[in-house]
């Protein structure tokens, strides 16, 4: 069973203080889904380089989504739109296929059918890791140590 230990925050400030205002986050690489890879190739055309940054596991997300700045860099097209709640109402989304891989984890990559575009880089990362994905993990947050553990 793939297994990814957050490691402790170095540093003055206690590791349970810095995963309380950062949250659980990992490296995280972007990319265009195999299906689109694929046409890609067909077609003779280059694939777009994956776009790396970090992810924020949000429980409170049903939806996992990715910023809509690595969105227009990898040149992927909309597939639908869906509602989002957030605390300044609910607004509309793009939704789009993606593949999200662990750089330096043994977690499997994901590939999803639909993630949310929104803008998130002002929050410092480049994707949320919603329940959709979590569905498939089991997520240890243990804040008293300051860590977190996501497995397969």
């Amino acid at each position: 069973m793939p297994v990814y230990n957050s490691p402790t925050a170095p540093g003055p400030q206690p590791p349970a203080l810095v995963l309380r205002l950062r949250g659980p986050i990992l490296a995280v690489e972007i990319s265009i889904p195999a299906a689109l890879l694929r046409r890609l190739t067909q077609q003779g055309q280059p694939p777009p380089a994956p776009q790396s940054g970090l992810a924020l596991i949000d429980t409170g997300a049903s939806l996992s989504a990715v910023d809509d700045e690595v969105v227009r860099t990898l040149g992927i097209a909309p597939v639908g739109q869906t509602q989002i709640h957030t605390a300044g109402g609910i607004v509309a989304r793009p939704l789009y296929p993606m593949r999200f891989s662990f750089p330096g984890t043994a977690l499997p990559p994901i590939t999803f059918r639909r993630v949310a575009g929104g803008a998130l880089q002002s929050q410092g990362v480049v994707a949320l890791l919603g329940r959709d994905m979590l569905a498939n993990f089991i997520l240890v947050y243990n804040g008293p140590a300051g860590t977190f553990s996501l497995a397969v």
